[in-house]
């Protein structure tokens, strides 16, 4: 059985990702580049249809040793 997914959430923080890419003026996904090694964490039902939070991308870059799991 598969969980539902939220597009509102990050998946990986549960927290509002605030993705507005379908606003006209964008979103600041846009302008920040997502690594694919944290693209790659993703389970797969969650490639391509959720957006991860810019506090998980920034903390990923800052310490990717946070996103494994133990």
């Amino acid at each position: 059985m598969t969980e539902p997914t939220n597009q509102d959430a990050c998946p990986f923080c549960l927290q509002t990702n605030r993705c507005d890419v379908a606003a006209k003026q964008g979103c600041w996904c846009n302008d920040l580049t997502v690594p694919q090694a944290l693209l790659n964490l993703l389970p797969e039902p969650l490639k391509n249809t959720s957006c991860i939070c810019r506090q998980c991308i920034v903390s990923f870059n800052n310490n990717p040793s946070l996103f494994l799991k133990k």
